[in-house]
This record gives structure tokens, sequence and C-alpha cells, in this order.
């Protein structure tokens, strides 16, 4: 039987804000972004003109400690503005990680907020809707995923809202490369999805024809190779999300907010995507299986 016991470890992370009884504000924008310092100076300032009460939002950067560009944009620019503006921020210089590793920056800064919601924001989004803060302050409390409207109308929540027990619950905001599909289909699985009358431009090269530049350009994808353990529809991947919403299933129970959405879809008593496809009309996303070589194969129905 062991009997060692260690002593308190200054250099292990956790996540302090666990702790405490309320967060300091209601919502907190998360937004990584390399060598795009006037596009992401423009998305934040779009947040911080349209919103009901920039007291009650933090926001918070992360820049790639090697982008001197972006770090010299911010320290002359758009610091100054943001002090002129009074809006609270919190603007961080992290790793490297890359674009593989996208979710660990959105991982951090949503570690590190202290808020009632955490809102993934992207240097090529603009806010379009007045008083964007208040709408989703009004779903305070309940544990819910909220998918504001974007013109491309894909039925995930590009920008995911989640409520920070969704951290303190996982461990992580997500475990994987793209935040937005890992979280809408943990969302739509458990029936928690809810459309938020909120809209923004995703003002994307692909869907605009703007920002057509080395960053839109090197964005290495973990999607489409079923024989890569990290895809995002492999089976190690899957298994991973299905265990998540069994979490996030036993977390409704004991707080007197369940359905049996998941349940029902996992034991084939009920559909899997019908909420997905419900807010879905253009087709953006479809049905597919994987082979025993580890290709995507559509679904014929």
């Amino acid at each position: 039987m062991g009997g060692l016991v260690a002593k308190i470890k200054k250099d292990v992370v956790i996540d302090l804000n666990a702790l405490k009884l309320e967060e300091e504000y209601k919502v907190a924008v998360l937004l990584p972004t390399r060598k795009r310092g006037e596009l992401a100076e423009r998305c934040l300032l779009s947040l911080a003109e349209k919103a009901h009460n920039n007291e009650d939002i933090v926001y918070m950067v992360a820049l790639d400690n090697d982008d001197k560009e972006s770090i010299d944009y911010f320290e002359s620019t758009v610091i100054p503005k943001f002090d002129e503006l009074e809006l609270n921020y919190d603007i961080r210089v992290v790793p490297r990680w890359g674009y593989i590793n996208l979710h660990e920056y959105v991982n951090y800064l949503g570690r590190e907020a202290s808020a009632d919601w955490l809102m993934f924001w992207n240097d090529d989004a603009i806010m379009e809707t007045k008083g964007w803060d208040e709408k989703i302050i009004e779903h305070t409390g309940k544990f819910r995923v909220l998918r504001m409207q974007e013109n491309q109308k894909h039925p995930y929540a590009i920008f995911p809202i989640v409520p920070k027990d969704w951290h303190h619950l996982l461990g992580h905001l997500s475990s994987h490369q793209m935040s937005d599909a890992q979280i809408s289909q943990i969302a739509y699985m458990c029936d928690i999805m809810v459309n938020l009358d909120v809209h923004c431009t995703h003002d994307r090269f692909d869907l605009t024809g703007n920002n057509n530049d080395a960053t839109y350009n090197d964005r290495p994808q973990l999607e489409g190779d079923g024989n890569n353990p990290l895809d995002l529809n492999s089976k190690q991947t899957t298994a991973l999300r299905y265990a998540e919403c069994c979490k996030i299933m036993w977390y409704l129970r004991k707080i007197g907010d369940s359905n049996d959405h998941f349940r029902l879809a996992v034991t084939n008593e009920g559909p899997m995507w019908d909420k997905l496809e419900e807010n879905d009309p253009e087709g953006h996303t479809s049905r597919f299986n994987l082979n025993e070589k580890g290709q995507y194969i559509k679904d014929k129905k």
C-alpha cells in the first residue's frame, strides 16, 4: 500500500477559475489569430461597437510567440484603442501550437477566462447584430450550446458559444482541431443546440472572396482520412465524442434538465441527426460510413 503523498506542485496547470463561486464577466470572447492584426482589430471592434454593455465582456486574444508582426500591431494600435474605449481585454502571447492544434488556443483561453459564457470568434468575422451580448446572457444558467447565424447558413455553430460549465465538466472546450464541428455534433446528439437571433458575416475567402492570404491558405484539416486516429470522424474521435455526450447527459440529469435524445439514438430507437437536419435546409452536411479501409462512404439514404 503506497504512502507517498506529493507536495503541491506550482508548475502544474490547473483551472483555478473552477474554484470561484461566481465568474467575473458574463461573456468572454476567445480569439486566436495569426498575422492578421488589422483583421483581428476589425473583428473585435465590430463586437465592441455593437455590444449592449462592454463592462460585462472580456476580449481574450492568443498570439503566437513567433508572430512579431501581430504582437507589434496589438501593442501599437489595438491595445491603445481598447484602452481608449475602456474595454476589458486579456492579450496572451503563447507558444505556436499551429493550425493543426487550433483547439489548444481556445482551450487555453477558455481555461483562463472567468465568464459565464465562452464565445469562439474568428479574425475574419464581423458582428452584425446590436446587443448581441444581451441575446447570449438571456440563456445564462442553462447548459446549452448557442448557435449564431452566419452567411454560410451552416447547421454547425461555426462560432460556438458554450457555458463555462462546459469546460468545468469536460476539462476542455474542444478535444479536436475542428472545434465548431466537434462541439456542434455533441450539441445535436445531446439536443442542447439553441439557435440564437444573432447575425454575423464570416468574411472568409471561399465565402466572400476576401482575405485570400497565407493564413487562409495554410489550414490543414483533420477530416477526410478515416485511417488517421485524429480524423474528425475516425472511430477514436467518434468514441471520444460519445464519451463526452455521456458526461453531458449525466450532468443534465444531475441538474434536472435531462432528455432521452442521445440514449434513443445510440440504441437505434430514435434518430441521431434530426435536430441538425432541421438547421440544414441547404444540405451542407451529409451522412456517411467508414468502410474497412477507413474511407468515407456517403450514406445513400
